[in-house]
């Protein structure tokens, strides 16, 4: 309620008289919830009072405005020099109305009067998008890395796929790999034959186009994998500061990343009903949507347990872990990339890389030292083919002799 954190009587009757009034108690229990403190609270609302007023004057109606007049409000603010303070910082006006319109969308408060600027991507990539999502289970994050290839090729060849050539496809990647990196080229070439693929499924080109796709050359297992050694994980994990409820959740990703090797979105992801307390197990949902089984470790159980039970907001979400400060609500995958990045530099470790998937390979390494086989450590960290197990094998000489063949005609090494 609005009367918790205003109580004269002449401020009150000029903020519920505002167009903004009808929202505001709601508004004020919705930031209370997501974290914020009173006085923070007190400091937004003239930046949402100051937002109404001019989406009133600009759009005349606050309940229906474009979906761009929230970055419109900031360049209103800039030409003003009330956008950011002398340190750089955001303002209270700018801050206060940018939750004022996340409310607002979350609430279903408000109508979207604009055509958003996804609507203009080609129609033939928003097809693939959906095939992609409903029958290859393709994350968000990895149809915005193929949109820019796609809406190229569209723009170059035209949209019009039965004409397309197995030439002109060549050529397109070709031009492209020319002078940039394998990983930049092999992107594209993925894109591209993914995209080929959907086109041919749904009959919009002709059948075998893909093949015109050349596959670039590349050594996968040329490379030792980037990772800590056991004594190096165990510094970083030594160096997490577990009196503060952010320690507690970090130690928490940290363990769930170096002694099950899960990936940062995997991590993220994580929701209450998927950990079974009883049975010491819990389930993780991976790329293209596989599902696993994996068992809860006491380490990382305890971990987990000391977050839930002293450390994590309590919020409406299943998700099992929040955002350490306001506004409170669950994390990216970005998030643990920080936290992996932030852990291992603090313990002062000069690693090969520094993030989440570095404590992945850590994890691999490890149980191979243990005497894992490549299988069990292939079904811990879900890979689909041995092959891409078959990588941390060369971090094991003795296990390398055992599956090496002899040089034809000669001794065995």
């Amino acid at each position: 309620m609005l009367t918790t954190y205003l109580k004269r009587q002449t401020t009150l009757t000029t903020y519920y008289t505002s167009s903004a009034g009808p929202y505001l108690d709601e508004f004020t229990d919705w930031l209370a919830q997501c974290g914020f403190h009173d006085e923070v609270i007190c400091q937004y609302l003239p930046g949402v009072s100051e937002f109404a007023a001019w989406v009133d004057a600009t759009y005349g109606n606050l309940t229906s405005f474009p979906v761009n007049a929230l970055n419109h409000f900031h360049d209103y603010l800039a030409t003003r020099g009330r956008l950011r303070y002398s340190k750089g910082q955001h303002s209270v006006y700018w801050l206060g109305a940018h939750h004022f319109v996340e409310f607002l969308q979350s609430q279903n408060k408000i109508v979207v009067t604009e055509i958003s600027p996804k609507t203009t991507q080609p129609e033939l990539f928003r097809q693939f998008e959906h095939w992609m999502q409903t029958h290859h289970g393709v994350q968000s994050s990895t149809l915005r890395n193929y949109r820019q290839h796609i809406v190229e090729l569209l723009s170059t060849l035209g949209e019009h796929p039965e004409q397309f050539t197995a030439d002109a496809l060549h050529t397109f990647i070709l031009n492209y790999a020319l002078g940039r990196s394998h990983a930049l080229a092999k992107k594209r070439v993925t894109a591209v034959r993914m995209f080929i693929r959907f086109l041919i499924t749904m009959g919009h080109c002709q059948p075998g186009l893909e093949a015109a796709i050349p596959a670039l050359a590349e050594w996968p297992l040329a490379r030792l994998p980037r990772y800590l050694l056991p004594e190096e994980v165990d510094r970083v994990l030594a160096h997490i500061n577990r009196t503060t409820p952010i320690g507690i959740r970090d130690k928490a990703i940290l363990l769930l990343l170096a002694r099950l090797g899960l990936r940062a979105s995997e991590v993220a992801e994580l929701a209450l009903p998927d950990i079974d307390w009883s049975a010491g197990t819990f389930s993780v949902i991976g790329k293209s949507r596989r599902e696993a089984k994996l068992p809860l470790p006491q380490e990382v159980g305890d971990a987990l347990l000391e977050y839930l039970e002293s450390a994590r907001p309590s919020v409406k979400t299943d998700r099992v872990f929040i955002t350490a400060i306001a506004p409170w609500m669950p994390i990216t995958r970005h998030v643990v990339k920080q936290v992996a990045a932030q852990a291992i530099r603090r313990a002062g470790i000069n690693a090969p890389s520094f993030g989440a998937h570095v404590l992945r390979h850590s994890a691999a390494t490890g149980m191979l030292r243990q005497g894992a086989s490549l299988q069990v450590i292939g079904e811990v960290l879900r890979h689909s083919c041995l092959e891409t197990t078959a990588h941390y094998a060369k971090v094991d000489i003795a296990l390398l002799q055992q599956v090496t063949r002899s040089w034809p005609g000669g001794a065995s090494c």
